[in-house]
């Protein structure tokens, strides 16, 4: 791995904890602007270094993404009581 996928790497999994705090806070005291816009952002931070991860050519694709997406989907549809007509 070469200095700088490990560098996506390391801030990729500090952007996915603050999104985790984020939520954390949309729970704790509610869904209000000022908590979605913080959620938004860390959102936007964690997707931007999804797509540097795969800009990164060391395997992860945005196929193989929306695969998984399609498998989690399928595993939603079964297990669990989300609305996924939208």
């Amino acid at each position: 791995m070469n200095n700088q996928t490990k560098e996506i790497m390391t801030i990729l999994q500090e952007e996915a904890a603050e999104v985790i705090v984020e939520i954390s806070k949309c729970l704790r005291f509610g869904i209000s602007e000022d908590n979605l816009n913080r959620l938004n952002k860390e959102l936007g931070d964690l997707q931007l270094m999804i797509d540097l991860l795969v800009d990164e050519e060391i395997g992860v694709t945005h196929g193989k993404i929306f695969n998984a997406k399609i498998q989690k989907i399928e595993k939603l549809m079964v297990y669990s009581n989300i609305d996924l007509s939208v």
